[in-house]
Formats: structure tokens, sequence, C-alpha cells
């Protein structure tokens, strides 16, 4: 996938965006490259500083706009999330069967939000790997924008899971990187997980815990 910054998008968040593409490649280089856009190149995703952190859900050609404001979206789980999205994957908490898995408490869960916990049933990403209640495409279990009185919007039917992990990793999962492998009919090839302290995703050489969330646009 090519990829290209806004002109205006500010030097030291481009940094950091880029130690999430080379985080990337590390892990899915050999599949899905993020390469810079060359000449040419008319299907690309442009980086910008926008009203949030978003992305379309895999390619709609030509210059595909991710937004990465730097008010609260330049860490390295976040740009891993948005370009995840860029390349097909959906919030693992909206398969079609998450059901199974968590129960949503929808009277916990704003109501201009609720979108976000809707099931695509459209979506065909379940047939790809296993429900994964870690993965880095998945919410919190609650969250300040959210979550009303700070009630839990879902509680997993999965025994002994540890909330605080969920929505907060900063790096791939397995079965992150499977979902793409099998979606771009790749090769399986196991990695091994980084994990900044307290699990967090840095930004500016801080560290602090940061739960994963899409702009609700």
């Amino acid at each position: 996938m090519a990829y290209s910054f806004d002109p205006n998008y500010p030097q030291q968040a481009r940094q950091t965006v880029l130690r999430g593409i080379e985080r990337w490649n590390q892990v899915l280089g050999d599949c899905l490259p993020l390469q810079p856009r060359r000449a040419g190149d008319r299907d690309y995703i442009n980086v910008f500083n926008g009203g949030g952190c978003f992305s379309m859900i895999g390619r709609v050609g030509g210059g595909q706009a991710l937004s990465l404001s730097v008010n609260g979206c330049v860490y390295r789980g976040t740009v891993i999330h948005e370009f995840l999205h860029a390349a097909g994957l959906i919030h693992t908490q909206k398969r079609p069967d998450r059901d199974n898995y968590i129960t949503i408490h929808w009277g916990n869960i704003v109501d201009s939000w609720k979108s976000q916990f809707t099931k695509e049933s459209s979506r065909d990403i379940g047939k790809y790997t296993d429900y994964d209640i870690y993965s880095i495409m998945h919410y919190s279990y609650r969250h300040p924008s959210w979550s009303i009185n700070n009630r839990p919007g879902f509680t997993s039917k999965i025994p002994n899971v540890d909330y605080s992990r969920i929505g907060t990793g900063d790096d791939f999962t397995q079965s992150d990187v499977l979902a793409i492998r099998r979606m771009y009919k790749c090769p399986a090839r196991k990695f091994n997980t980084i994990v900044n302290n307290n699990n967090s995703n840095n930004r500016n050489g801080t560290k602090d815990r940061k739960p994963i969330l899409c702009s609700n646009v």
C-alpha cells in the first residue's frame, strides 16, 4: 500500500507515524508492505491532521484519507489500527459472531456511538480468524467518549479475561497478522510481539495507557 503525508502534517508527529509504519513492515512487509507514494501511484493513503482518528475500510481508490490527529491519535497502536482499517479490517466488536464472545450493554453506550457496536453482517472477516478480544482492532470495554457514567459497554463471555488489556494494545496480535495474511493470500508467519512498558502507546517519548478509539464520523 502506498502512503503519503499531507504537506501540512507536523514533522514531529510524522516521525511517530513512520515508526508505526516501520513496525508494520517488520511484521507484514513480505505480504502487504507500506511504501512511500511514487510518481504514478494512483491509489494511495494520505495521512492528514484531521478531526480525530479514522480511515475508510479497505481500498476506495485515489487519494484515500487517513486521519491521525496530532491531538490524541499519534501513538503506534493507533497508527497500526488505522492502517489495518485501510487494509480492510473492521472493529472486532462489530464481527457478526461477536455475540458468542461478548454481551453488549446498549444502555451504557452514548446513542451517537452505538454504530461503533452494531454488527457488520456483510463483512466476512470472521472467516479469517477466531474472535480475539485482545486484537488491536477491539475497543476497550469502556471509554470516556462513549461510556455513560463510565459504565462498561460490554462484558466478556470468555472466562478469565483481563479487561485492562482489551483495546489498549500498541502492537499487532497474532490474529491481526493472520487475518491480513489470509485476506491477501500470503503465507502464514509468526512474529515476536513487542509491547512497550505497561502495555502503553508511546507518543513523544511519554508512556501512558491510551485506549484505541476511532473518531465517530
